[in-house]
This record gives C-alpha cells, structure tokens and sequence, in this order.
C-alpha cells in the first residue's frame, strides 16, 4: 500500500513538473488579477481573499508551496509580536474586542503565508519577467476598461457599462470631480480614482525601478501614465510626476536618456493631451492646487495630519488593538494607532532598509503608503510582495563586476 501511495506521489510530482508553466501560469495570472479587485466585496471578504485561496491550493497540489526556515522565523517573530499586543491589550485595554483582534490576527497569517508562498515560487522559478509582463498586460485591459467606462458615461447611457460595477460601486460620487458631472473621473472597475491610481502607480514603480534587471516595453509605461491623469486623483497623479521624476534624473545621471523620434512622438502626444484638456487640468489640479493650499481642501490634511487622530495616548505603546482603528489613508498612522510604538518603529526602519537597498522603489513605498490606508487590505500585502520580488538582484554585485553579464540578462528579459 505505501509502495502505491509513494507511486502516485512520484507520477503526480513528475506531472507536474512537466507542466510546469501550465501551474506558473494559472498562478501569475491569478496573483494579477487579485490585485485588480482588492476592494470588491463578496458578503464580509474581498474577491481577492478568495483568489488568495485558489493561488495557495494551486502551489500545494502542483508541489511549488514552499517556506525556507529562516523565513519562517521571521513569520513567527512578526507574528508573534501581533500576538502579544492582542494578549497585552486583552489584559490592559478595556476597549478591546478579542473577537475582532483575532480576526485580523487570522486575516494576517493568511496573507504572510500566500505572500510567502507566491515569493518562494516566483524566485525559485525564475518567473520575475513573466509575472511582470502579466501585470502589465493586466494593468492594460484595466486602462482600457476605464477609458470604455468613463467614454460610456459621457454617452448618458448609450453604452452599456454597468456589469463592470456589480461588486462595486455604482454611485454618483465615486466617478464625478466635485459634483460636476461635467467631470467624469476613470476608476475603471475600482471604487475610487485613487484606488485605480494607486494600482497604476504600483505596477508603474515596478517598470521603471524594478532591481532585477526587468525591461518594459514604454508603451506599457505611456498608456498606464496616461490612465493616471485620466482619474484626476490629485494624490495619484502626484506620485506619477513624482515616479517620472524619478526616472529622468537617473536616466540623465547615468547617461542612458537619449532623445529619440520615440521620445518625440511621446512629448508631443502629451502636449496634445495637455492642450485638449486644458479645462479638466485647470479644474481638477491647478485650482485644487490653490484650494489646498489656502485650506479649503482638506484632502492632503486628512492623509498627513488627521489620519493621526485616531492614536490613544493612553495605549501609545500597545495601540488600540489590531482592526480595532477606523480606516484612514496613512498606513504609518494606522499602525502605530493599531498596533503601537513597536510595530511603528519597525515599520519605519523596513522604509529605510528600502531606501538604502533601492532608493526611488523605497520612496515611492513610502509615498504610496500616505496615498492607501489599510494595512489589512490584500493591496497592501500584494504591494510588499512585489516590494520584496523586485527590490534588487542577489547577484547584483557580481553582474555589476561583469557589464557582458548585464548586457546578457538584459536582453533575456526584454520585454516586446
């Protein structure tokens, strides 16, 4: 019987390893769409929560689940450390709800434990320019969606578009800037601008300053910049200059920017842009330019000063309970409000192991952390999963020791 048993396992392994880009496919594509419907909704989980859950099942039965023990480790000292803030506040904080804290503490070992999985699986099988190019080709149709969406909408009905929305929302404010319904903002099928944004400016951060070598085609980069004005999400649109920014420095620094006829036809598709919907930039960036800065628009306050409200001086140092603060936008604020000092700090010396790793990808982190609250969202558990997968190259140093080795993994990853 066990001779049997050892049969089936052995046919089953070598099945699956023949079929190898069958599973890494299902797999890539399942991770990039889960980042597409983070804030979809299906009775009390996300539609990513139970994508997660095909993603785990799909690397343990094609036999690609795995965690290295100093990993596990580390999982078990984060762990850990939620743990004790969840048994100190039971015992210190009369607020506390043991129900809610044990949810979130489950919520969080199901993200750790997927994330490291997928993170495992993507290294040890070299899948960094496929899942890459997966996102972007995601990222693309959801631009196109947004735009059909939004061009629907001007057509007062003409177009059908709902279906897009069904686990959504469907209301007035979430696509008009304002009220003025003059105004129409692409979110795609995200709830919010700033949501698609933020998906956008993720996937954007990834093409331009990924650390291992991974070339995107510009196209991908233009159109996915593009889509960003189109939400006029002042946030989101910021951190894209900020990105483009960013790139054009390093470019020149390095020598590699060159002006070419490509360059040309993309400057002057921009100005095109800029010069039709000189209106739209006027109202929904220039004036709420000036709106912030007088006071008027309270936005930029909310994200960098009162998203701290929330933080009981009483409890500095164990918080108030993991999901036990109101959604805000800073995702700093929201774990030193949850969590307490410690969590806090460790938070930010993980920004600063980031920055001294790779600098501009750590500085977007940390800006696109003030633009999304919600650390039990999967979109944050799906950020630092990219964070970790395109952070740098272990052979960095050894290929910087050999430029026909750089060249080499260049053109291998290109990507048409």
């Amino acid at each position: 019987m066990e001779l049997e048993e050892i049969s089936i396992l052995t046919k089953w392994l070598d099945f699956n390893k023949k079929n190898s880009r069958f599973w890494s496919n299902i797999i890539l594509f399942l991770m990039s769409i889960s980042f597409v419907v983070t804030d979809w909704m299906i009775v009390i989980f996300t539609v990513s929560d139970y994508i997660f859950a095909l993603v785990g099942i799909s690397l343990f039965i094609s036999g690609n689940y795995k965690i290295k023990r100093r990993q596990l480790l580390w999982i078990l000292l984060i762990l850990g450390v939620i743990a004790a803030n969840i048994v100190m506040n039971v015992y210190n904080n009369e607020a506390f709800v043991l129900k809610t804290g044990t949810a979130a503490f489950i919520r969080v070992s199901y993200y750790v434990a997927i994330i490291v999985g997928v993170y495992n699986y993507v290294k040890d099988q070299h899948l960094e320019t496929r899942f890459l190019k997966t996102l972007n080709i995601i990222a693309i149709i959801v631009c196109f969606i947004g735009i059909y969406i939004t061009i629907a909408l001007y057509s007062e009905g003409q177009l059908p578009y709902e279906f897009f929305w069904k686990f959504t929302r469907t209301d007035l404010a979430s696509f008009v800037f304002k009220e003025n319904t003059a105004l129409i903002r692409t979110r795609s099928i995200f709830s919010e601008p700033a949501y698609l944004g933020y998906f956008l400016n993720v996937i954007l951060t990834m093409n331009y300053f990924n650390g291992v070598h991974v070339k995107i085609n510009k196209s991908f980069s233009v159109i996915i910049s593009l889509t960003l004005l189109l939400t006029f999400s002042y946030s989101a649109i910021g951190i894209m200059l900020m990105i483009q920014f960013l790139n054009l420095v390093y470019k020149i620094r390095l020598k590699k920017f060159k002006w070419t006829n490509k360059t040309t036809v993309y400057v002057l598709l921009l100005v095109g842009i800029i010069m039709f919907s000189w209106d739209f930039i006027d109202e929904t960036l220039i004036k709420r330019t000036a709106y912030i800065i007088s006071g008027e628009d309270i936005s930029a306050y909310n994200r960098i000063i009162s998203s701290w409200s929330h933080i009981n001086s009483e409890h500095i140092f164990l918080g108030n309970g993991i999901g036990h603060t109101p959604n805000v936008w800073n995702i700093y604020a929201y774990i030193l409000s949850d969590l307490g000092l410690i969590a806090f700090i460790l938070s930010c010396l993980f920004s600063l192991y980031l920055l001294l790793i790779n600098f501009r990808l750590g500085m977007i982190f940390i800006v696109l952390n003030f633009q999304k609250g919600g650390y039990l969202n999967p979109a944050f558990s799906i950020l630092l999963l990219l964070i970790f997968i395109y952070i740098e190259d272990k052979n960095q140093l050894s290929r910087s020791l050999n430029p026909k080795a750089i060249n080499s993994n260049c053109d291998t990853r290109n990507l048409i």
